[in-house]
């Protein structure tokens, strides 16, 4: 029995690895070619607005330019073995503090009043001075998951009036975006780590401390407060506690990983996808060496997943008296998905959204209903014409993971500030535009194609802890491919491309060296 057992889990784990492994390759390999040809970027014209413009890159000066970005960092893998990790990654984290406060406080962004973020945020200060009216308008009727983001931030807001009653306006918002920081700065960490149990060589997590020195657009976003950071951050580390828990067994590790998983969850409710992705590889590694301890975490996991993110709707609904209901269902976003957006295939569209919610008297079951008809429709059409899928997906993909800034630059641009935009934002966002862009832009290619080298090199052992980081990213790839797309949205998947891309390269760079 226990060798019949072995045999289907191993089978199993060397098949769900394939399939990762083939459906992330396809999507890659197709984003790669497409960063060379084009680039797609969104246009700040319109301050209200998102929209989205393509252009034709030089192919041939991204090809130069990479061969020097390959050459560079080909020389530092000869050189780096003087070079601790931990000195390294003190040096990475020292420069993602500085610069980041350095730039919180010389921008001062806030969000404008038509913005979520000024909701979620504004409710949140009125709520920690006993101010519950906000929390009772519309906007809270229709998206209640975004309750965890305001009671997270109402908890901040009252701590930080409780040690800073006399600080000027727009301070503790300040605050608030430093917090930003101090998750970025964890998630840079739990990266490090998760690449080492993964990796044994140093040589691969000290590639990738030097991809996190020149990523920007995670430093540039730390304004925007959505939940987006701290959410993603709590996944990461869930995954680094995950795999802590595999290798050494300790109960602690399954704990910390199912409390992160839930906190990530409240937070931001598309982290259900690492959620799916950790349980998952979670199954299958309990079914290749099945013990009590594993099965009670696991357990414990799903049920903080399935209870806790539940809470601050019930909390504010008992305190303030309101019934928030179900709000829009998600099958809206899919509508929302298979249609044409403001700014190209498939981004907001508040017609099957917003507008359909009201207009079937903010009756979820209703709006679903409508909604189902949508996307039975748009398939209809699809089916009848191939070629329209393709081209429409096909923008749609491109437009959000071929967007080289994931809309930091626009986010801050865009927004106003609470005082004038200081030296940073002129020489990110403001002159030197053009040069940061570019800076992205081929950092991205660099990435693409470490990460196309990375699969490769995993499918020849397909072990599914390695291809954990693949999974998260192919469930963010086909979320946002069928539900609402944003650029903004790709980021933090982004981030996790860089171990893979570091593997990737290292794995290239030591056949180089081995050659005569």
């Amino acid at each position: 029995m226990d060798n019949r057992l072995e045999r289907f889990s191993t089978n199993l784990e060397k098949t769900a690895s394939a399939i990762i492994l083939i459906l992330t390759l396809a999507f890659i390999l197709g984003l790669t070619a497409a960063a060379f040809w084009e680039t797609s970027i969104l246009n700040t014209e319109d301050a209200s607005g998102e929209n989205i413009v393509f252009y034709d890159d030089n192919v041939f000066l991204n090809i130069i330019i990479l061969s020097l970005l390959l050459s560079s960092a080909y020389l530092f893998f000869r050189h780096c073995d003087g070079i601790r990790v931990r000195r390294m990654e003190y040096a990475l984290l020292f420069w993602t503090f500085a610069l980041g406060t350095a730039y919180i406080a010389t921008t001062k962004l806030r969000a404008p009043s038509y913005s979520d973020s000024f909701l979620v945020t504004y409710g949140a200060q009125r709520a920690a001075v006993g101010d519950y009216s906000i929390l009772s308008e519309n906007y809270f009727h229709r998206f209640p998951f975004q309750l965890g983001y305001v009671l997270y931030s109402e908890i901040f807001f009252r701590l930080m009036a409780l040690f800073l009653r006399s600080a000027p306006e727009g301070y503790a918002v300040l605050a608030l975006q430093e917090l930003n920081l101090f998750w970025l700065i964890l998630q840079y960490h739990a990266l490090i780590e998760i690449t080492g149990l993964l990796f044994k060589d140093e040589r691969i997590r000290k590639l990738l401390i030097l991809l996190l020195f020149f990523c920007f657009p995670p430093l540039l976003t730390l304004p925007f407060l959505y939940g987006n950071v701290p959410a993603y951050s709590c996944g990461i580390c869930a995954v680094w506690m995950m795999l802590l828990f595999i290798k050494k067994g300790k109960t602690r590790y399954g704990v910390l990983c199912a409390l992160l998983l839930a906190l990530a969850v409240t937070l931001k409710l598309n982290l259900l996808i690492f959620c799916a992705a950790v349980g998952g590889a979670w199954i299958v590694m309990l079914l290749k060496k099945p013990t009590l301890k594993s099965l009670l975490c696991l357990l414990f996991a799903a049920a903080c997943v399935f209870t806790i993110p539940k809470l601050p709707q019930k909390i504010y609904e008992k305190g303030i008296g309101v019934d928030y209901g179900d709000g829009i269902p998600m099958i809206a976003w899919m509508a929302m998905g298979f249609n044409e957006g403001y700014a190209a295939p498939g981004w907001y569209n508040a017609a099957y959204t917003v507008e359909s919610f009201e207009k079937n008297g903010r009756d979820s079951a209703a709006t679903a209903a409508q909604a189902r008809e949508v996307v039975a429709q748009r398939l209809r059409e699809f089916l009848r014409e191939p070629s329209s899928m393709f081209t429409f997906f096909s923008l749609k993909l491109r437009s959000q993971w071929n967007e080289p800034s994931y809309g930091s630059l626009w986010l801050n641009q865009v927004y106003p500030s609470y005082g004038k935009k200081g030296f940073l934002y002129d020489f990110f966002c403001g002159s030197g535009t053009r040069r940061t862009f570019g800076t992205m832009n081929q950092f991205q290619q660099f990435v693409f194609l470490g990460l196309l080298f990375g699969l490769i090199r995993l499918w020849k052992k397909k072990d599914l802890l390695r291809c954990l980081l693949p999974l998260i990213l192919l469930g963010g790839l086909l979320y946002h491919l069928l539900f609402e797309a944003k650029s903004q949205y790709a980021l933090p998947y982004f981030s996790l491309m860089l171990p893979i891309a570091a593997y990737g390269l290292f794995t290239v760079f030591r056949k180089v060296e081995s050659c005569p």
